[in-house]
């Protein structure tokens, strides 16, 4: 039992980790706070990378596109390409960040596209199928709509929906046991 007036260990224990947690949270740049994929959105999409056909390895380019003259869609780049660090990992292969505007895409150079906030445009799909490249993004409705392959969400729980026929169009082949475990339209 605690003495009148003294703070219980517990409640202690709650101030330090939430002190901690904030500490962590401001030493992030601030470019890595505000991704449309979370880190763990970005474990999903190494898993989902490291299922391609045939398998990728080596070092390879991912394009993070954005739309140029958008700020918003400008800095999810910026973030996700931060979260990325050196790369994502996926089998094999390490697919490092290249931040590129949509309107660049064109000139290919990259093995699959990311799609930041605002970029899943017909541009995107259509740079997609030109390189022959697997685009992810997380806006579910991009996919549905055919204007990316594949969309993922890591919050609440993980959710990656592929568009079968935007992947046909892309040349992109996912591992059938990948397919088993996601849902495709």
């Amino acid at each position: 039992m605690t003495a009148p007036g003294a703070k219980r260990p517990d409640f202690r224990r709650r101030e330090v980790l939430k002190a901690l947690t904030l500490s962590l949270a401001a030493s992030l740049p601030r470019s890595a706070r505000a991704a449309s994929l979370s880190a763990k959105g970005l474990k999903v999409l190494g898993s989902a990378l490291s299922c391609l056909q045939p398998e990728p390895s080596g070092q390879l380019a991912i394009a993070v596109a954005y739309v140029a003259g958008d700020e918003a869609s400008r800095k999810d780049a910026e973030a996700l390409a931060a979260l990325m660090g050196e790369g994502v990992h996926a089998g094999r292969a390490v697919f490092q960040p290249r931040l590129v505007d949509t309107a660049s895409l064109g000139g290919g150079g990259y093995a699959a596209i990311l799609a930041a906030s605002g970029a899943d445009g017909e541009r995107l799909m259509a740079a997609s199928r030109a390189a022959r490249v697997l685009c992810v993004t997380a806006d579910f409705a991009a996919v549905q709509a055919g204007r990316c392959v594949m969309a993922i969400r890591a919050e609440p729980r993980v959710e990656v929906l592929v568009n079968h026929a935007a992947a046909a169009a892309a040349g992109v082949e996912l591992a059938p046991a990948f397919l088993m475990m996601i849902r495709e339209i």
